[in-house]
Order: structure tokens, then sequence, then C-alpha cells
């Protein structure tokens, strides 16, 4: 456990935030940030758009971690490529749980998730993108009952990134992982999942 301690503190000015999205980084990249917080860095000058303060007061921040690592970096650049504003938090489950329904956190921008049941082994697939914007109109629709689950926890495991899930079906929860890595029919890839402007072009291979 490791903590970081200030000399005769005066006070502890706390600060209401909102994590925009999450940064799962590579061990030694993550400790590196740690070692080194004031150098510049393409991931966080490539998501300056997601870090602000709002006109509440509230600090719109990444959360940087590492893999296989339970502690976060919280970073608010003010515009800026490096870490402007950071707050050190030694165990992030507290940021994004609890947290009653999968669609709840889809607020967030996840990154090579997955997606397991709390009591019955699955087949999880890597999904790339999760959030808010990832499923169409029709596509909420017909996973509604996988976004209604119910968050259990979230944590590194086997896979990486996963979120265990409760309260839906463990073959709609296989089914839904799969066909967001691809493994469906194009035809329902591109009706559920939404498309840039050149979708054919971009979108992922279908594994038929």
């Amino acid at each position: 456990m490791k903590a970081i301690f200030e000399r005769k503190p005066s006070d502890f000015d706390l600060q209401s935030l909102e994590v925009s999205k999450i940064i799962r980084l590579p061990a030694e990249v993550f400790e590196a940030v740690l070692e080194n917080p004031q150098r510049e860095y393409d991931f966080i000058q490539e998501n300056i758009e997601q870090m602000r303060c709002d006109s509440s007061g509230v600090y719109h921040c990444l959360l940087l971690t590492g893999e296989g690592r339970n502690d976060g970096l919280l970073v608010e650049s003010e515009g800026y490529g490096y870490c402007r504003y950071a707050s050190y938090v030694p165990d992030i489950s507290g940021l994004i749980t609890p947290v009653s329904r999968l669609k709840d956190l889809l607020h967030l921008h996840w990154e090579d998730i997955h997606l397991l049941h709390k009591d019955v082994e699955v087949q999880p697939a890597t999904i790339v993108e999760l959030d808010e914007h990832t499923l169409t109109d029709a596509g909420k629709e017909a996973w509604a009952d996988v976004l209604d689950a119910e968050v259990v926890r979230v944590y590194n495991g086997y896979y990486g990134l996963q979120m265990e899930l409760d309260k839906v079906k463990p073959l709609r929860l296989e089914k839904f992982s799969s066909m967001l890595a691809g493994y469906c029919p194009a035809s329902d890839y591109e009706k559920w999942v939404t498309q840039e402007d050149d979708a054919l072009s971009q979108s992922p291979e279908m594994k038929l």
C-alpha cells in the first residue's frame, strides 16, 4: 500500500470530479507517468477534449491506470499534454462502483474490456471500445436485457480489464460480446453498431 503525504498540510481541498474516460496503459508506461507526470504524453494530448473544469467547479478527468494494477491517476491537463492537475488513487474501484446497470457505466469510454457472468463461465471476447455511442437505437433495443445487467465489479483479471455482470442470461452476454467483436453477420453489425460515414471501409472485418 502506498500513499502521498504532504508535510504540515494546512487543509485538504477536496474537489468534485467526474471520470470522462478510462485509459489502461501498459504497466511500464503507467509507472513512467507516475515517476514523471510533467512529461508530455501523446495519450493525454489526444484526449484534451475529455478534460475540463466546468462552471460548477467539477473536474472532468481522465483516469489513467496500468495493466494488472488497481491504482490509478486522475488527470485534468487544462489543455496541455501533461498532468497539469493530477491526483493519485490507490484503489480505483471506488471510482467505477457501485453502479447498478451496465448502461449506467456507458457514459465512460471503455477500451479492451471483457464482460463476464457472475455465476456462469462464458467465453469472453475483447470489446475494443464500448460507450454510450457504440450502439444504435436499434442496437440498444435489441440488447436491452444485456444493458440492464447488474454490474457486480470491475477489476483486472485473467483476460485483462474485466466487468462481472449479473441478472442477465449467460448466453445473451456471450453473444453480445461476440457481436461487438465482429463475430456476427455484417447486416446485424451495421444495424446494431454505430458506423462512421464511410462505414463499409472502416467497419471491422466480419468473422462469419
